[in-house]
């Protein structure tokens, strides 16, 4: 998304009529539901992901993420969920909080965005 000149101009907000998009920041939560190939059959836990840089509605509050920071979020999620269920403690020694074990139904992972960096890709962790 393009960056407006300071003070000269101001973005609209896509869902209501007078709002004006600000920088900012949002919190996007993802279900247990794990749909990829490599978990079917297993329940995965709720991931939270907090402190993501978004332009926010001044009125509505939307939030809009772009296509970059949408795949580094997609990939913090995969990550945090692949650790959880294969090496649960190395979650911890990253910074993340964990709630409940792997294999307990209503495990969550919460993940700050600014600070964690997970291991990328599945040849890395281990």
């Amino acid at each position: 998304m393009a960056e407006p000149a300071a003070d000269t101009q101001t973005v609209e907000c896509p869902s209501c009529p007078s709002g004006r998009m600000e920088e900012g920041t949002t919190t996007l939560t993802f279900p247990e539901t794990l749909a990829d190939e490599e978990s079917r059959g297993r329940q995965g836990p709720i991931v939270v992901v907090t402190a993501i840089p978004a332009e926010l509605c001044d009125t509505c509050g939307e939030a809009v993420i772009d296509s970059e920071t949408v795949d580094h979020v997609n990939e913090l999620v995969k990550d945090a969920r692949y650790l959880w269920h294969r090496f649960p403690d190395r979650l911890q020694a990253e910074g993340v909080t964990v709630g409940g074990e792997p294999g307990e139904e209503g495990g969550v992972i919460r993940v700050d965005y600014d600070r964690t960096e997970l291991p990328v890709g599945r040849a890395n962790v281990g």
